[in-house]
């Protein structure tokens, strides 16, 4: 309690104010700065001395102690950003003396950064420690999916008065992103290149010789006469007429799954048995003389022809790729009027989804709440990202994201599987805390709060 102003004082008056007990009082022992019964600031504390008009030597009288009080206290008479404890008291923080933090009316003490709170009284304080607000304390808003700054955080025992008028609030979250939109598939026409023969030859997984009943009719090249490869259309078309199997190796432009089909004509091994019919056959792998590994899939194909069965090739790979006869004859060498296969450039990708819109940042002082951004279009057939949500007001919550759109197009699992859908738009972050350290403080709150307390 403050000394009088005036009138009468005692010896005992300034022994309660700063010592406390009783006995004799040696006022010699009550220069300021002289030992523990009346401090002085430490070099670094800023708060005001509330015992400065007591003398530190020379002459000491009971008038010296008129308004004296013992403690420090910090008046914001100014806006002020991020203030601490030990900022404000410095090395006196941990002294055993009174603290006071008064805000005045129409004055704000604030955070600009959502994880350092405007006030933080952290651990290691000692003596009583009072904030008396008549103005405002808010904590920074959060950025966009995020949680709103704290007002003031508690980790030392504290009386906090949040006096009539004075508003204490944590800052409001940011509005949570929006959702990506689905990705679609779009048609596109792929390129082959790098075509390189395998004229004369066959891969070894092969069942049969390249001989025939006309004798060595191997593979005979790309374009050789009536028969051959065609690269140069869409789809890339082969044809053979009594020859061992084709076989070439390629790269394509695109990542896809590329449709093929093959059929064959009078189909039987020339062991006698004409009963047991061969069948076409195309295996794609990435090495030359191995069956397929599952890059360009299993065999392919069943019966005497098929359509629509898919390859999933990788762009810019080399691939070998084998036509040819398989069967139930224990005959070596097999006869067809011809086989033809094809390996279609028309195929559909995925199309890259639309981004979602960002979430709006939360209201901080001097910074409004802001609104999300639009989610963006995409490519070609993709669902279009969902807005992002609006950021809150001091105290509260953000608002969510909104979902994206679907994608749309034929449905493909290669590359990646397309069309997919919207994904959920992020929940909008948590209104910052008002005060964070419930437990060491004793309220008394006639203004207004807003936010959460933990």
């Amino acid at each position: 309690m403050t000394l009088a102003a005036s009138g009468a004082i005692s010896a005992s008056d300034i022994r309660t104010e700063f010592v406390g007990g009783s006995g004799a009082v040696d006022m010699a022992s009550y220069y300021r700065g002289a030992n523990t019964n009346v401090r002085s600031n430490a070099a670094n504390n800023t708060a005001t001395n509330l015992a400065a008009g007591v003398p530190t030597s020379g002459a000491i009288s009971f008038n010296n102690f008129y308004s004296q009080a013992k403690g420090w206290q910090k008046t914001f008479s100014s806006n002020a950003t991020q203030q601490s404890g030990t900022g404000i008291f410095g090395d006196d923080y941990a002294v055993d003396y009174p603290k006071t933090i008064i805000i005045n009316a129409g004055i704000t003490v604030y955070s600009t950064a959502s994880g350092t709170p405007a006030i933080d009284l952290p651990t290691g304080g000692s003596g009583t420690i009072t904030v008396t607000n008549n103005g405002n304390i808010y904590g920074q808003g959060g950025a966009a999916n995020s949680d709103g700054g704290t007002a003031l955080k508690a980790d030392v025992a504290i009386t906090l008065n949040n006096n009539s008028g004075a508003n204490l609030k944590g800052g409001g979250g940011g509005g949570g992103n929006g959702g990506a939109g689905g990705k679609g598939s779009a048609s596109d026409t792929a390129t082959i290149s790098n075509v390189t023969d395998k004229v004369g030859d066959k891969p070894d997984f092969v069942p049969y010789s390249v001989l025939t009943q006309f004798g060595p009719r191997a593979w005979s090249g790309i374009g050789s006469g009536e028969w051959g490869l065609n690269i140069s259309g869409n789809p890339v078309q082969s044809a053979i007429s009594n020859r061992g199997p084709m076989w070439f190796s390629f790269q394509v432009n695109t990542s896809a799954e590329y449709s093929m089909s093959s059929n064959i004509s009078d189909p039987f091994p020339e062991d006698g048995n004409t009963g047991a019919y061969g069948q076409p056959r195309v295996d794609i792998s990435t090495s030359e003389d191995t069956a397929s590994q599952g890059q360009g899939g299993d065999l392919y194909g069943s019966g005497l022809s098929w359509s629509g069965l898919k390859a999933p090739l990788a762009a810019n790979t080399t691939y070998y790729f084998c036509n040819y006869m398989v069967g139930s004859g224990s005959g070596t060498a097999f006869f067809y009027n011809n086989m033809d296969s094809t390996l279609s450039l028309s195929v559909n990708v995925p199309s890259t989804a639309g981004t979602g819109g960002a979430g709006g940042v939360g209201q901080g002082f001097a910074q409004s709440a802001g609104s999300g951004s639009s989610g963006g279009s995409g490519g070609t057939n993709a669902g279009t990202g969902g807005a992002g949500g609006a950021g809150g007001a001091l105290g509260a919550a953000g608002s969510s994201g909104s979902t994206g759109t679907n994608g749309t197009g034929t449905t493909i699992s290669y590359p990646s599987t397309a069309p997919t859908v919207g994904s959920t738009g992020s929940a909008g972050g948590s209104a910052g805390y008002y005060i964070l350290g419930q437990s060491n403080v004793s309220l008394t709150d006639n203004g207004t709060v807003a936010g959460r307390i933990g």
